[in-house]
């Protein structure tokens, strides 16, 4: 019976599943009931047994072998019986064959020399048999493939790669890793997969993305960074041989069984996280493959079923680079937050307890009374109410983070729905017109044609400014230049709040001005800070002066200085005058101010504390709204009215500061351009010594009119550097406040007081007299020197030091050596110098393990910290806290690090 059952289970179960993975009943595919001399010296069961399917490979050897049990027994229970057949075949043809274990409903695939048996969702074809077997004979330990630092050049991306790369020759399958977004994650997983290609330990990859954007961008950045290899996306049900392949959930979804179980080597999945398993979970179930799983999401919010799925139950990830590293290491920025909520999304709208005015206007609107009864909550829900997203609209422009001309930075505002993201563009279009021909703001989600395109202009171009979205860019859209995002709709999943986040993180220096982004400003209109149980910093004032309003500013200054001289003032009220007629009459900032704008365009008033204060304070604001000309005019005319009101002064400092601009704008002018060619003999003028001596307003006057217009065409010049040695002083001292209660000293004396106390205690503590004879201090002798210092009546402070030395990077002991060894007056920047050192020297170093990257970190810690590091030290805490050195590196590795990391404090000193 038993005989029977295993024959109508292979009949019925196993000979269909085999024919599906193409091993047709042909003597050149696949045998049955193949006789096989076995080695038993037991005599048991006799040493020639029949195994049930021999798979050949295209070149006649096997490639595999096929236990088969009837349905009622354990697949496994076959187990010692195919590997008897499988060394027979190893003995008579040199090549040991692949296991597959069946009883018809389960498969187990046993690749005796990497792994041990596990299940699979169906049989692997020839051909993916034969890459395996490929890869088994060539494939190289990952141990010995260094990582290519052109692609992953950071010590913590380095040590993310490692900690795959070593679990795979450990014979895991399955890995996770958490990094913050921004951090690198895309060029991590890149690094990782040239490794792994190149010790020929995978050749079919998979990566797969939640959106077509992210598809898109992901195999932008593979591209660039392996241009070698070949690159194909999986769209419309249509699939490819390319090495490596690209595809979003739902394609591969549409694709998935028309591919066999061993197609994919390696599957990546980005953004991994419990929705994705759950409607997607059929991708990872059919494939076998090693698979990896990418998210930002911070570890306390990954559910726990996403780390069982990727073998860590214990709730650790393979890797984990946190945020909070993040900015510690300088590889992200911070958020502040500004907490904004409407009065309707506070109290709500019910219609009894409504001023009357706004009673009238809502019957005015047909709309009666008591149908309006809803909560905060409500809003863009259950009720739509146009003025919370004006309100919303005009809080953003007057507090977002903006660029010199007064605009605001890339920003994102994340909407409830399609809906919603129209309601507030119309709220643009109706209180910003003036902005809007400009394009300031644009929707950008999966309702818009060509949705693509426009996050391109977003991304690259100077406008749209403002992306209001639903969705499309909650994730994995990566714009540097982010310095504002929105929460204009409530977040409930903790996940996409990172996410979120995430879209302002990335470090980025404004190529107009130069400034480097410190941290950015989230906006959030539905307390979802505080949903989440987070408390972060607030955002403070940043008081910038856009060059418009500071121009306007300049020009009231001149108006008020020439009538205090008694000088002709017409043509600066000329100015200022049209300045106010190019404001834009309809916007919602102007409109409110229109009586008094009328009222100076026909009487300019006579100067006093009164109108100067309206002009600078309420008036000069509004010239943001203005669209008036191009940066380098704008900024070319703020040096020329800066250096009118200097002449009127008779500052002549800031007249030398300010003429060498403006001369070098004007010499940068390109000179091909016909309208400059025109200018020729002024440019040559304004270019000579006799210029400037003899200035008047009217020399001044023409100046501004006849080169402003041009600034257009201004050139980049490469700076060039001239080196001398000249003896020098001091001859401006900086104010340094150090006390609590706002005692402060010149630098340069309290430098002298510091260093009279720091000698003088050198003798009372032992702490110092270590420090001063070489040695290193632990952490808590240094916390205790910083406790004896940081008293009356100096409150000395790494940060004081900082301030009155003029080096915002070197470290307490950096100071405290500096003083008591009498070393160089000129402190380095140390932290920079060995930071890139150590990025060298693993670089170098590309074998690396992941614990030994991670312990060389610690040793980086250190030397910042301590500075000279000994043998010894290594085994000491708190470096051994991390690992014991001698199991981590031979000893002539120990030695070379030593002496590298005291050499690179030498230089760095």
């Amino acid at each position: 019976m038993s005989d029977r059952n295993e024959s109508l289970t292979r009949t019925e179960l196993i000979d269909i599943q085999l024919a599906r993975s193409g091993w047709s009943k042909s003597r050149c595919t696949l045998i049955e009931e193949v006789l096989l001399q076995t080695a038993d010296p037991s005599g048991t069961y006799g040493n020639e047994q029949f195994a049930d399917y021999v798979l050949l490979g295209s070149d006649g050897i096997p490639l595999a072998v096929v236990e088969a049990k009837r349905t009622s027994r354990d697949e496994l229970s076959g187990k010692r019986q195919a590997a008897d057949y499988a060394d027979a075949i190893k003995t008579k043809f040199g090549v040991a064959p692949f296991i597959f274990l069946t009883n018809g409903k389960e498969i187990q695939f046993w690749d005796r020399d990497r792994y041990p048996p596990r299940k699979i969702a169906g049989f692997y074809t020839r051909d993916d048999l034969e890459r395996l077997r490929h890869q088994q004979r060539y494939a190289q330990p990952l141990h010995d493939v260094a990582i290519n630092a052109d692609i992953a050049d950071r010590d913590y991306q380095n040590e993310a790669i490692r900690r795959v790369t070593e679990g795979v020759d450990a014979a895991k399958r399955r890995f996770l890793l958490v990094m913050a977004t921004g951090t690198g994650k895309t060029r991590t997983t890149i690094s990782l997969v040239d490794t792994l290609l190149r010790a020929k330990r995978v050749q079919r990859v998979l990566f797969l993305a939640d959106r077509r954007e992210l598809v898109r961008q992901a195999m932008s950045e593979f591209k660039a960074h392996l241009p070698n290899e070949s690159l194909a996306r999986i769209e419309s049900g249509e699939t490819t041989g390319a090495r490596i392949q690209f595809s979003t959930y739902p394609s591969m979804m549409q694709v998935y069984e028309r591919l066999s179980v061993g197609y994919y080597d390696l599957v990546i999945a980005d953004e991994s996280h419990r929705s994705i398993y759950q409607r997607y979970k059929a991708i990872f179930d059919h494939f076998d493959a090693i698979q990896l799983g990418l998210t930002a999401t911070p570890t306390d919010y990954i559910d726990h079923n996403t780390f069982e799925l990727f073998d860590c139950g214990d709730g650790a990830p393979s890797y984990y680079y946190s945020y909070d590293q993040a900015i510690g290491d300088k590889n992200l920025v911070n958020y502040r937050v500004l907490d904004a909520q409407t009065n309707f999304q506070i109290k709500g709208i019910q219609g009894d307890t409504l001023p009357e005015p706004l009673k009238q206007m809502a019957r005015d609107q047909g709309v009666e009374l008591d149908e309006l009864n809803f909560d905060g909550s409500d809003i863009e829900k259950g009720i739509v109410n146009q003025g919370t997203n004006d309100a919303m609209i005009r809080e953003f422009m007057d507090k977002s983070r903006k660029d010199v001309r007064g605009l605001p930075h890339k920003s994102i505002i994340f909407s409830v729905s399609h809906a919603h993201a129209k309601r507030l563009y119309e709220s643009f279009n109706r209180l910003y017109p003036e902005l809007q021909r400009q394009g300031m703001a644009e929707i950008i989600d999966s309702h818009m044609e060509r949705a693509d395109a426009t996050l391109d202009d977003f991304k690259y171009k100077t406008m749209p400014r403002v992306a209001i979205s639903v969705d499309m860019l909650d994730t994995g859209v990566d714009v540097p230049a982010i310095q504002n995002l929105v929460f204009a709709k409530p977040v409930f999943s903790r996940v996409k709040f990172w996410q979120m986040i995430g879209r302002g993180t990335r470090l980025h220096t404004d190529k107009a001005s130069g400034k480097v982004k410190k941290d950015f400003l989230i906006i959030d209109h539905w307390k979802n800070f505080a949903y989440f149980k987070l408390k972060p910093d607030g955002e403070v004032d940043h008081p910038s002066e856009p060059l418009p309003v500071r121009l306007f500013r300049l020009r009231l200054e001149k108006w008020l200085l020439l009538h205090a001289q008694q000088l002709d003032t017409d043509p600066a009220v000329t100015e200022l005058q049209a300045m106010l007629a190019a404001l834009p009459r309809q916007s919602i900032n102007v409109r409110p101010h229109w009586d008094e704008l009328d009222a100076l365009m026909q009487q300019w008033p006579t100067p006093s504390q009164t109108v100067q204060e309206q002009l600078s304070q309420t008036i000069a604001p509004l010239m943001r709204l203005a669209p008036l000309s191009g940066l380098d005019e704008l900024q070319f005319r703020v040096w020329c009215e800066r250096l009118t009101v200097a002449w009127l002064k008779s500052d002549e400092a800031e007249q030398a500061k300010v003429t060498e601009r403006i001369q070098e704008a004007v010499v940068s002018l390109a000179n091909n351009i016909p309208e400059v060619q025109r200018v020729q003999e002024q440019r040559a003028w304004v270019c000579s010594a006799g210029f400037w001596k003899h200035l008047d307003l009217s020399r001044l006057a023409t100046l501004q009119a006849t080169f402003a217009p041009l600034m257009r065409y201004r050139t980049s010049t490469p700076s060039t550097t001239v080196e001398i040695n000249l003896p020098d002083s001091i001859t401006q001292r900086s104010w340094i406040i150090y006390g609590p209660t706002g005692e402060g000293a010149f630098a340069e004396s309290y430098r002298e007081q510091v260093e009279v106390l720091v000698r003088r205690l050198a003798d009372e503590l032992p702490a110092l007299a270590k420090l001063k004879s070489g040695e290193n201090l632990s952490d808590d002798e240094l916390d205790s020197i910083a406790a004896t210092l940081n008293q009356t009546d100096l409150f000395v402070t790494e940060d004081t030091l900082r301030k009155a030395f003029e080096h915002p990077a070197a470290s307490l002991s950096d100071f405290l050596r500096h003083i008591l060894c009498e070393e160089d007056a000129h402190l380095p920047n140390r932290e920079q110098r060995i930071n890139a050192a150590f990025d060298s020297f693993i670089a170098q170093h590309g074998y690396l393990r992941a614990n030994q990257l991670n312990f060389l970190r610690a040793v980086k810690t250190a030397v910042l910290r301590h500075g000279r590091i000994t043998r010894a030290a290594l085994s000491e805490p708190p470096l051994s806290r991390v690992g014991r050195v001698e199991a981590l590196f031979p000893p002539q590795d120990i030695e070379e690090l030593v002496a590298f990391a005291n050499q690179l404090v030498d230089e760095a000193a």
